[in-house]
């Protein structure tokens, strides 16, 4: 009885230790797109030639990255906003030429590309 009443302690004191490990300190998970551009194509004001990119914006953060073989070559404002429901995959929108907005797969928020710099 004593044995299982210390494994008991030492569990709950465990747990303790973790629940009170600072949170913080950890980062916060990156959400990513993959845009196929095959057109001459803006996002923020920064054009981009057809190729793949990665899009790339930390949880709660204002600023996209825009990485194009392991190089961050632009870095656009971005608006979190509210969608009406979670999309099934990430989707990259467009408006003649120019990103707008990105869904991300089972995530109820998206990021909208403010127009100016």
């Amino acid at each position: 009885m004593r044995s299982k009443m210390k494994q008991l302690l030492a569990t709950l004191a465990l747990f303790t230790f973790v629940a009170a490990a600072p949170v913080w300190g950890r980062p916060h998970p990156a959400h990513t797109a993959t845009a196929y551009v095959t057109t001459t194509t803006t996002i923020g004001t920064t054009q981009l030639q057809p190729g793949e990119y990665e899009l790339r914006v930390e949880t709660d953060a204002t600023q996209l990255q825009v990485v194009k073989e392991g190089k961050v070559i632009a870095t656009v404002p971005v608006q979190w906003v509210q969608l009406t429901n979670k999309p099934a995959e990430t989707t990259v929108l467009m408006d003649s030429n120019k990103i707008t907005e990105v869904d991300f797969g089972g995530n109820i928020q998206a990021v909208q590309i403010s127009s100016s710099q």
